[in-house]
């Protein structure tokens, strides 16, 4: 797994649906420092809070994500310990479906522990977002996507209503550019 390319796969790119299983330390020519940063860039760039190593085709158990707090870091070899038994609906989407969003329910706290960048273990409770991104992450990892959570009707309204927020957005950038035509 030397080659690492820093851009978004398609919806339908085997590393999706795939458990990753390659250990991110197992990689010695690895610069894990750099391809944080690469990949924090991305998930910045297209306004996200979370980014996991399948959305870019790449079979490594880790993520990078954005904390209520503003810190971004990157999470290896995450596992969840203990879930709380209190669910939470809240609505999601994900950098690999852009402008689809719908309401998924999930435990509102986690006790998590994962690796830094430096093999520093970290365990801790998590809750609210933060909570949310490690789980919906994770479940990237695990060969998830959050459409797995979405029945057909929840999944056609939200197409639905994104095919019209982008219709919406063309028309807006039509316009914008009569503007600067004339």
């Amino acid at each position: 797994m030397a080659d690492f390319k820093i851009d978004l796969v398609s919806a339908k790119h085997l590393a999706l649906h795939t458990v990753a299983s390659v250990d991110p330390f197992d990689d010695k020519d690895a610069n894990w420092e750099e391809r944080e940063l690469e990949m924090i860039t991305l998930m910045h760039d297209r306004m996200g809070v979370g980014l996991a190593a399948p959305q870019i085709g790449m079979g490594y158990k880790m993520f990078v994500m954005t904390f209520e707090t503003g810190e971004s870091i990157g999470i290896y070899n995450p596992e969840i310990l203990e879930a709380s038994t209190e669910m939470v609906p809240m609505e999601e989407g994900c950098l690999t479906f852009p402008l689809l969003y719908f309401i998924v329910t999930r435990p509102a706290t986690v006790k998590v522990r994962f690796q830094t960048t430096t093999g520093e273990v970290v365990e801790d409770w998590m809750e609210g977002r933060d909570a949310r991104c490690f789980q919906h992450e994770l479940d990237h990892l695990n060969g998830i996507t959050y459409l797995n959570y979405a029945s057909d009707l929840k999944l056609k309204r939200a197409i639905k209503k994104r095919d019209k927020t982008l219709s919406i957005l063309k028309t807006d950038q039509a316009l914008q550019q009569l503007d600067n035509e004339s």
